[in-house]
């Protein structure tokens, strides 16, 4: 189980941006990825502004649970030999929180990466698939123990000719999706 403090920020972009992207030739494929949301029956950890995921890419699965924090998500984090809601070493984290047990799934998105990593952090271009949307995300996600590079972030954007559009991220838009 590793943890860790992650910080991102993150801005949505047109197709004609994310196009314009990807024609630079900087970013490269990474991975086709499925994120399966959890939450117990009673929405213990929605309740509690807590996110639970499975990731699943090719025949690799990961747990993640990102945690609010004033300096911004901590992230745990662990691998799974298959994407079951009931695995035991989830059913053990979760009992940290709650007597609930019964997990379910919430929603999904599927993900289309590609990446391009600078000296500061790895920006991650995301072709997102809802039930009923797509969306294009541009993430950049600082290395660890790099805590403030907003400054360049917003620079590269503009480098780049990207408008700012802040937006939340995948889990809240899946669940604005399924409105």
């Amino acid at each position: 189980m590793t943890a860790k403090l992650e910080i991102e920020y993150k801005t949505l972009l047109n197709h004609n941006h994310a196009s314009q992207l990807l024609s630079t030739g900087l970013f490269r494929f990474y991975s086709k990825q499925i994120n399966t949301y959890l939450d117990n029956t009673d929405s213990f950890f929605q309740s509690k502004r807590m996110v639970l995921r499975i990731r699943t890419k090719a025949d690799s699965y990961l747990f993640t649970a990102k945690i609010e924090a004033s300096d911004g998500l901590r992230e745990i984090e662990f691998p799974l030999e298959n994407n079951a809601f009931n695995n035991l070493k989830i059913i053990d984290f979760v009992t940290n929180y709650t007597d609930n047990v019964s997990m379910i799934e919430i929603g999904t998105t599927l993900t289309y990466r590609y990446i391009l990593d600078d000296e500061f952090g790895q920006w991650c271009l995301d072709f997102n698939v809802f039930k009923f949307s797509s969306d294009v995300e541009l993430e950049y996600e600082l290395f660890e123990g790099i805590t403030n590079k907003k400054d360049h972030f917003l620079e590269r954007l503009e480098s780049w000719g990207i408008p700012y559009q802040p937006c939340p991220s995948k889990f809240i838009r899946m669940l604005n999706d399924r409105k």
